[in-house]
């Protein structure tokens, strides 16, 4: 349906299509209980779900709550609504609170066990399906082809697209085995541009026949595993023509229909990932003008379900040329809207009657149709996968065995995790009686994606050894008048990234910066990405003139800056059972058993 079509419409018929359009969406939700405002939306709207976040989570009975909310008011036509949650490994955990942190993809992949993959995949997801979610939006297929690639990273099974595919159906089939629907992400591939869709709309420029060598591999063993979603990237790919822009792929035919639907005969639920990612966004802003509307072009394109992850605000403020601020209440608009113009028991005979005279209509409402056949099966699947709801006594007690924090199979792919860089043989032990000062260093490029819990890792080590301290968060380095390299801390208030702009109040200089005699410095580094050269080399310096005997590398796995005197151990993830684990090899109780090579 063009544009100059759309404008013949008359209101009622363009309200009653984009009321059509709700029941292919999925949104987040403010916090622990539905909203006066959410529930009214969630009734006037017969959405497909909801995705929960950690600021939706706070005990077992309030999840439980809140998910019997959301099914009892999205439960229309006998259909089960999607209950979606990020719940990947290390920082991106948004279960973490109830469920624990499950291992990093790439810490899966170093222990060079694809069978791993499917153990931690059915545990995670039998947790899960405990609270009530039946959506996962993992594994993630990507590869890490590029290092500065702040959206990659950990979150990858490694770099060759084989074994990264090998991961992903393991994985998949884990999660089948417990019952929660799969997600593929991010398609056609994320793992070659090393900008963030968060940010920006990146732009990848190899060819089709390039991406089918590469990307694509993991993707297509996704689909032959039987995955049930594909979340399509924020990212133009101009496939080998640089002086091709290109859509995003989440609006982009051609690898929707043509390559997704017909090359890779996959007949599942497409969903977009997050709209309001700066990716999507620039792309509408460009096309269609104005910071919202336009993104339904994605359902015109090939997808199913549109993900938005904000919550629906209570109200909306708009300038008014020489007036004060205007307010609208949002959920009391689109009431007094359905009251003024729409008949609801006519919905879809006012469609049908439009579609009879308007080949524009009859030709969307054919590509909704077909996409909400696909959503159905969907739900009805998550409806059949639902657990047996357990009979409620009258203390109301919850069998805490039930939601263990750490499953044993965390603590082995800890284990067989770790890595040491260069020659173990080389790597010295810590004795019990040596005294170290565990010194963060962070890099985050962006607010897009959470952070590792680097202090809650250094305390697990200092558990371990007594005397061992910790000092507070570096975020940059500076020089002082003698040319020295000097650690800048993290102070308060909002934390800073590394390199960043300053902080009021939240940076603070170590001047002369001093290790205790008797102590020795360990870094403990947690990078998203790639610093830049500046960070790398103060970070180098610092260490040499420290003489730091090994650093920890808990984030992505750069290991080049590391002075070759010291000692190195790559973590793969930051959790408790990693932190156990690293602790465990350090002091020499443990073999670091993980292989850089096998995702590297």
């Amino acid at each position: 349906m063009n544009d100059d079509q759309d404008t013949r419409l008359s209101p009622d018929v363009k309200f009653h299509l984009v009321r059509k359009i709700e029941c292919h969406k999925v949104i987040g939700l403010a916090g622990h209980e539905i909203l006066p405002h959410e529930a009214k939306y969630l009734e006037f709207h017969r959405l497909s779900g909801v995705i929960l976040f950690e600021r939706n989570i706070e005990s077992i009975p309030q999840v439980g709550e809140l998910v019997g909310d959301v099914n009892e008011k999205l439960s229309h036509d006998g259909l089960a609504p999607l209950i979606m949650v990020d719940h990947e490994g290390d920082f991106v955990s948004e279960l973490q609170k109830l469920i624990g942190v499950p291992p990093s993809a790439m810490a899966i992949g170093a222990t060079g066990n694809p069978s791993l993959a499917r153990d931690v995949a059915f545990e995670t997801g039998q947790a899960m399906r405990k609270l009530g979610v039946n959506v996962v939006l993992a594994p993630v297929a990507d590869c890490y082809f590029s290092s500065s690639c702040s959206v990659t990273g950990l979150r990858t099974f490694g770099r060759d697209p084989d074994r990264v595919a090998e991961f992903v159906s393991e994985t998949i089939w884990g999660f089948r085995d417990a019952g929660v629907l799969t997600c593929v992400k991010h398609f056609p591939g994320h793992g070659s541009t090393g900008e963030d869709s968060h940010e920006i709309l990146p732009g990848v420029n190899k060819s089709i026949d390039q991406l089918r060598g590469s990307d694509l591999v993991p993707f297509t063993q996704a689909i032959e595993a039987g995955v049930d979603l594909v979340m399509m990237a924020h990212i133009a790919f101009s496939f080998g023509d640089s002086s091709d822009r290109g859509e995003p792929a989440s609006f982009d035919r051609r690898l929707m229909q043509d390559l997704l639907r017909k090359e890779l005969g996959f007949d599942g639920v497409i969903i977009t990932d997050a709209l309001e990612m700066e990716g999507a966004r620039a792309h509408v802003r460009e096309k269609y003008g104005g910071l919202t509307g336009g993104f339904e072009r994605s359902i015109l394109a090939g997808s199913d379900v549109l993900l938005y992850t904000a919550p629906v605000p209570e109200r909306m403020t708009f300038p008014k040329e020489g007036e004060p601020m205007i307010a609208v209440e949002v959920m009391q608009t689109i009431i007094d809207t359905l009251e003024r113009i729409v008949d609801r028991s006519r919905i879809d005979r006012k469609l049908e009657e439009a579609a009879e005279q308007h080949e524009g209509v009859r030709n969307l409402l054919g590509i909704l149709d077909v996409s909400e056949k696909r959503i159905h099966r969907l739900r009805e699947r998550a409806r059949e996968l639902a657990p047996s709801p357990k009979p409620k006594t009258d203390d109301n007690v919850i069998d805490i065995r039930d939601y263990a924090l750490a499953p044993a199979i965390y603590k082995t792919v800890a284990e067989g995790s770790i890595a040491v860089l260069r020659d173990p043989s080389s790597f010295i032990p810590v004795g019990p009686d040596r005294k170290c000062l565990l010194a963060p260093v962070e890099y985050i490029p962006g607010e897009s994606l959470k952070r590792q819990d680097v202090g809650s890792f250094v305390g697990g080590l200092c558990r371990k050894f007594p005397l061992w301290e910790t000092i507070a968060t570096i975020v940059d380095f500076e020089k002082d008048a003698d040319g020295v390299v000097q650690p800048v801390f993290m102070s308060r208030g909002k934390m800073d990234f590394i390199g960043g702009p300053p902080g009021q109040g939240s940076r603070v200089t170590g001047q002369d910066f001093r290790v205790a005699e008797g102590s020795v410095l360990v870094p403990v580094f947690s990078v998203r990405g790639v610093p830049p050269e500046r960070i790398l080399e103060d970070l180098t310096e610092f260490c040499e003139r420290h003489a730091a005997p090994f650093v920890l590398v808990t984030g992505w796995p750069l290991v080049d800056w590391v002075p070759e005197l010291a000692g190195c151990l790559v973590t793969f993830g930051a959790s408790a059972q990693v932190a156990a684990a690293a602790a465990a090899v350090l002091a020499g109780e443990a073999e670091a058993r993980g292989s850089l090579e096998d995702v590297l």
